[in-house]
């Protein structure tokens, strides 16, 4: 348990360089196995940690809403009660909202970053996606599990595959179904949405980047419809220590290019 009072979920791999998994919106901690990113990094002698959010089982969901501060704060006290200092951050999405946040507020905790899918500025698209979920709380109070099937779908699988192959469609259907039961409680979802479009809000948040003097990679899927190559392209020019790079063909690369990412972030963390 967190200084805070909330109960976090973590799993230490391996031995050497700490690696800090920081996982998207309802991203359960397994996915960075599935995905083969841990045990890469762990095979390339890196201690890594990956851990359950706020939000998301088996973790604690504290009542909604939730702040960027309250994600990264979360993050920070769970490395200090590990000891670890000086680690490498690498966050998907959400995750790297809270990378972000965390080397501006403990930038002793943070070696280098990789912020994938999630740095930029607001295109019109996330702005469309970041108001209908403002609705549907302000409405409703919860985000239902079929709008977020439908949120994870489109942003996952190519335009291609959604065209064409239904049957790889309805297995992602069917896949999502089952883990609507990643979150804790409602307020998961809730809490998450709400910190993540405060963050995204914030008119401060591009122009901070310059602070951040620790080598960042910005990773950038092709076909990713909220943050794209060139709104990742902006993150990566404010960043004193910024590296650029695209995934051709990549829509929600982690899940679906999973052998490319993993290259790009060894590259990254490992350069000849």
């Amino acid at each position: 348990m967190l200084d805070s009072g909330v109960r976090i979920a973590y799993e230490r791999r391996g031995a050497g360089q700490p690696v800090v998994l920081v996982g998207g919106t309802g991203m359960p901690p397994v996915a960075w196995e599935l995905c083969g990113l841990r045990d890469a990094l762990v095979d390339a002698g890196c201690e890594v940690v990956t851990y359950a959010a706020r939000g998301v089982a088996p973790s604690d969901a504290p009542p909604a809403p939730y702040s960027m501060a309250d994600m990264a704060g979360d993050l920070a006290g769970l490395l200090d009660v590990l000891g670890i200092r000086n680690a490498v951050v690498i966050g998907y999405s959400l995750g790297s909202f809270t990378a972000e946040l965390l080397v501006r507020t403990r930038p002793d905790l943070v070696r280098s970053m990789v912020l994938m899918a999630g740095a930029g500025p607001v295109t019109g698209v996330l702005e469309a996606v970041l108001d209908a979920e403002a609705e549907l709380i302000g409405v409703t109070g919860r985000l239902p599990a079929a709008f977020l099937r439908l949120q994870t779908l489109l942003t996952t699988l190519p335009g291609q595959v959604l065209l064409e192959d239904e049957k790889q469609v309805r297995e992602w259907l069917e896949l999502l179904g089952a883990q609507d039961d990643i979150w804790a409680s409602p307020d998961g979802a809730v809490g998450q949405s709400t910190a993540a479009n405060g963050w995204l809000r914030d008119p401060s948040r591009i122009a901070a980047l310059a602070d951040v003097i620790v080598p960042v990679l910005v990773l950038a899927f092709e076909a990713d419809l909220y943050f794209p190559p060139r709104a990742a392209k902006v993150a990566a020019e404010a960043l004193p220590k910024g590296t650029f790079v695209t995934l051709p063909g990549a829509h929600g690369g982690l899940l679906t290019h999973p052998a490319e990412t993993t290259a790009a972030i060894l590259g990254f963390l490992t350069p000849s």
